[in-house]
């Protein structure tokens, strides 16, 4: 089905050995964060990560459990509870799969950059914000975290800060910062097939947990595919990326594992790693199946603090500062949509931010568009005895200015 080329192979390899131990913390901190365990976030990046990647448009793309997708995660389970989590995740993965049928990949680009900085923004603040509750089962232990995790990569980039950070702070809890509040035992072997099961007065929350999910599951993948192409010198297919995400989250939701998106960081690992194929995203997850069902163990004295810091540490690099400031610095109504898409995903629902930041962008780009200047040039009529003026129109002519234009 898939051409290889054999000269990937040394750099395939080596992508999907590095990224793999660039995820196993993430997916172990996401998979707690979102109240369905260290395990359920490992399996995120097992199913999401060889399934999405074998049927996905991205070849050189690393998918897994991420925090914006963890953000509504945290909120349904908070809501519905664990059933109710993998029930609205199913309903997104067939959505993302009727979504690239029905080819609406392309659609996806229509939503301006100042409104994708500002959802990015909010994104990190309420993962920082929702990770405070683990952060005060140990601050030191927490601290500690976001310290090694926001310095570590000044010293040297080799080694993922998060993977220090993990082993830095379960040997610290071990010996001299011992905490009670740990993932505790992970179940050993292969998950079991479970098809959701919901009351049937939960059911609205689920198909809109669902729709927020699949769309920004449908946005986050393919930023990410943006990004691959810039560095990898490809060219990704769209509707066939939402296809491959639908099939992967899908499954997973049905195997007790949270669904995922394209993971930008993990993806630019892979690639300056040396992977270029789909063969070192299914590595990726091959190498976190072995870990999981032979050294799952090693994680149980992981205390939840540093878990949290992990991911606080990340939520402070989520959000973009210098491209907030030059945007601001550029266009005052474009450092105006980032501002209140920020406020919308952090104080309102993610779609509905989303939404409000689209329609604020295209109310500023419909006041710029009926900016026409119409330029006066006097003309010398005496010939003719009559008074003759000259314009010339600068600016975009469309229906919104036809009005000006006439008058």
């Amino acid at each position: 089905m898939f051409k290889y080329d054999i000269k990937n192979l040394k750099g395939d390899i080596l992508g999907g050995l590095t990224v793999s131990i660039v995820a196993l913390p993430l997916a172990l901190a996401f998979g707690v964060a979102s109240g369905a365990g260290a395990k359920a976030g490992l399996y995120s990046a097992i199913f999401t990560g060889i399934l999405s990647t074998i049927f996905g448009g991205t070849p050189a793309q690393i998918n897994g459990p991420t925090g914006a997708m963890t953000v509504v995660l945290i909120e349904v389970y908070e809501k519905i509870g664990i059933q109710g989590l993998f029930a609205a995740m199913f309903v997104a993965g067939i959505l993302q799969i009727l979504f690239g049928i029905l080819r609406l990949g392309h659609y996806i680009y229509l939503i301006p950059r100042p409104v994708i900085i500002g959802f990015t923004n909010g994104i990190g603040i309420l993962i920082f914000y929702k990770m405070i509750s683990y952060f005060k089962t140990s601050p030191i232990l927490g601290t500690i975290t976001i310290l090694i995790m926001l310095v570590f990569p000044f010293i040297t980039k080799k080694l993922p800060a998060s993977l220090v950070a993990l082993i830095v702070g379960t040997v610290l809890s071990i010996f001299y910062l011992p905490t009670s509040s740990v993932v505790g035992e992970i179940p050993e072997g292969l998950p079991s097939f479970m098809f959701p099961e919901f009351h049937f007065n939960e059911l609205f929350i689920i198909l809109k947990a669902g729709i927020t999910l699949a769309l920004l599951g449908c946005i986050e993948s393919l930023l990410a595919s943006l990004v691959v192409d810039e560095m990898a010198g490809t060219k990704h297919h769209s509707n066939r990326e939402l296809i491959g995400q639908g099939i992967g989250n899908t499954i997973a939701s049905l195997f007790g594992a949270l669904i995922g998106t394209g993971a930008i960081v993990r993806s630019a690992v892979n690639v300056n790693a040396g992977g270029r194929t789909r063969l070192s995203g299914v590595l990726h997850g091959l190498i976190l199946l072995a870990i999981t069902l032979k050294f799952s163990y090693l994680a149980s004295p992981v205390p939840l603090a540093v878990l949290g810091g992990i991911l606080m540490g990340t939520a402070i690099k989520m959000v973009e500062y210098n491209a907030t400031k030059e945007i601001a610095f550029a266009s005052k109504h474009a450092g105006i949509t980032v501002i209140a898409t920020t406020v919308f995903t952090v104080v309102t629902d993610l779609t509905i931010a989303v939404l409000l930041g689209t329609l604020i962008s295209m109310i500023f780009f419909v006041m710029e568009m009926a900016n026409v200047y119409l330029k006066k040039y006097d003309i010398d009529c005496n010939e003719i005895n009559k008074n003759v003026v000259s314009y010339t129109i600068e600016g975009p002519l469309f229906f919104g200015v036809a009005n000006a234009i006439v008058s």
